[in-house]
């Protein structure tokens, strides 16, 4: 067999969800299938590319030298295809790429209402990294990001242009209902330094857990990670059953058998930010974008935060939503 592109993206997925079921989920194939699959392209490489461990599948030696090269190949030829699209694309089309969010359904909705003009083409990914290499490659256009603090967070690539449309935003955690720190109107950092951390759903790694860490290790203890490459879904299970804790952003829903609460100090903050290219995208259409995020994430802020029973007490609590500068000065 030779192995062609699409093989080393079914290296890649491997490698970015660590797991054969979910690989082939995002892949759109069986378990099976895919195990096969695999086991040809190491037949046609010579060697195993992935080990069973204990969180998941993991890259042999091997692996990962073939995932080195795999990537650099992928992002070349992203690169090729995405660049020739403003050779023969239509220029109403929008390519829009987010993380996800409960959110995403309602913001593409007001952006059609601002951009009546506009085919808007959108593709969600866990990883704030994976939605920058497609954004630097010219496969999309404008990413919107919930990204940390730029010192762990994904750099911002040559020619990208980035605008913030909510700083700060204060991460709160999600415990489950029967959590010893259930009845508090806001829990300290330290006081969780006995639980264990469900890690964030990110395909590549954004940053989220060297921050958690860092910010934890300077008052005294390191969180206990588990349950790594679960998607919003999983996490949400987990925590209803009393298996760990999680942080989240203020827009998060009403989850079942989970309180989520506040973080005393607010040591954790997010950036909500557009990125984009300029050739591509001109500044009244990102204004334009950003409108349309903003104004669903202040309702979502009204619908869910806003109703739980500590928010009217806790201001510090609150995110600051940056208005565009039309809008801001306008």
């Amino acid at each position: 067999m030779e192995l062609e592109l699409r093989h080393l993206r079914v290296v890649c997925r491997l490698a970015d969800t660590g797991s054969v079921s979910k690989a082939a989920a995002a892949l759109g194939v069986s378990q099976p299938s895919l195990t096969a699959q695999l086991h040809r392209i190491e037949d046609a490489i010579g060697g195993v590319l992935f080990e069973r461990g204990p969180y998941g599948v993991v890259a042999t030696p091997l692996g990962k030298h073939v995932l080195g090269r795999a990537r650099a190949m992928l992002s070349d030829m992203d690169e090729l295809v995405g660049s020739s699209r403003r050779y023969t694309s239509s220029s109403s089309v929008l390519r829009l790429g987010a993380v996800r969010t409960v959110m995403f359904g309602a913001w593409l909705s007001r952006l059609e209402q601002l951009l009546p003009g506009r085919q808007i083409a959108a593709q969600v990914d866990p990883s704030c990294a994976a939605l920058t290499d497609l954004l630097a490659a010219d496969v999309i256009d404008v990413v919107m990001l919930g990204r940390c603090d730029d010192a762990y967070a994904p750099p911002c690539p040559p020619g990208i242009r980035e605008q913030t449309m909510v700083w700060p935003e204060p991460f709160a955690v999600a415990l489950p209902a029967d959590h010893r720190l259930a009845g508090k109107d806001a829990v300290a950092l330290e006081d969780l330094a006995d639980d264990i951390w469900i890690c964030p759903p990110a395909g590549k790694e954004d940053g989220d857990l060297a921050y958690l860490r860092s910010i934890c290790e300077s008052i005294g203890f390191t969180p206990e990670f588990r349950y790594a490459n679960l998607d919003i879904s999983e996490i949400e299970q987990l925590i209803g059953a009393g298996r760990g804790i999680s942080l989240c952003a203020p827009t998060v829903r009403e989850i079942p058998n989970t309180i989520v609460l506040p973080i005393i100090g607010q040591p954790l903050l997010w950036r909500r930010t557009l990125r984009w290219r300029a050739d591509s995208t001109p500044q009244e259409d990102i204004d334009l974008i950003h409108q349309a995020f903003t104004d669903v994430y202040q309702h979502t802020i009204a619908t869910h935060a806003a109703a739980r029973p500590w928010w009217p007490d806790n201001p510090g609590a609150h995110p600051t939503v940056i208005l565009p500068a039309t809008l801001s000065t306008g």
